[in-house]
């Protein structure tokens, strides 16, 4: 199993209300809302392709538009911002037995 995590930024322009509303509540499975349309997301290389598997099956790839920005280890710690919200978080390790 990979221990490696990749820090992700996913932004979607979605044109259709419902196809927008399953678009955010499939992200909130893998990732914490920053802005409407904005998450970040702490995730394995695996659960990372699931995820677009599952947006990818949800949109419309002619009138909607998803964006995942990888950030490395030294970009993280370079993200800014001003008012509201925090820094990336990492998650926590749960052992599920």
């Amino acid at each position: 199993m990979s221990k490696e995590i990749l820090h992700i930024v996913a932004s979607y322009d979605i044109s259709d209300p419902k196809r927008l509303a399953k678009v955010a509540k499939e992200m909130k499975n893998y990732g914490e809302r920053v802005l409407k349309s904005v998450f970040e997301c702490n995730l394995n290389p695996q659960k990372f392709e699931e995820m677009k598997e599952k947006v990818e099956g949800i949109i419309e790839p002619i009138e909607d538009s998803v964006r995942y920005y990888i950030l490395c280890d030294k970009c993280i710690k370079e993200v800014d911002y001003s008012g509201k919200g925090e820094l990336f978080q990492e998650d926590e390790d749960y052992i599920l037995g």
